[in-house]
């Protein structure tokens, strides 16, 4: 036999239902907005030991010049001198620090929610 709940007690399961469904919805939004950011941090940083593997042929604005090609690509707001190249005898060290806003696009505007930091860098030895 089936049971009924009360009215009251009805309104709230529905209600409960309404809260999840607006929590998913929340967390799907973020892990899709949020997601490409990790991405195109590890990816640079990918690029950039690959860079530091022709250090010893490249200039350092050779090695600038490809790696703000995949900064442009990926759409991280720099300026080009921002991608720091320093050499220190047989080492050489590549960095840059920025942020990803999140933002949430209201009534035709974008409300900021977080600014995500970044510093992607690496270092290795020139051979």
């Amino acid at each position: 036999m089936a049971r009924t709940l009360p009215r009251k007690e009805e309104g709230r399961s529905q209600a409960a239902v309404a809260l999840g469904v607006f929590l998913a919805a929340a967390v799907g939004f973020v892990v899709y907005e949020v997601l490409p950011f990790y991405y195109y941090y590890y990816d640079l940083k990918s690029h950039m030991q690959r860079a530091i593997a022709s250090a010893a042929v490249e200039t350092d604005e050779e090695i600038r010049r490809s790696l703000m090609a995949v900064v442009k690509r990926h759409g991280i707001v720099c300026g080009e001198r921002d991608l720091q190249v320093a050499r220190t005898g047989d080492a050489i060290k590549i960095s840059l620090q920025y942020k990803e806003p999140l933002t949430l696009p209201l009534f035709q505007r974008d409300v900021s929610l977080h600014d995500f930091e970044f510093n992607a860098e690496a270092e290795g030895r020139i051979r």
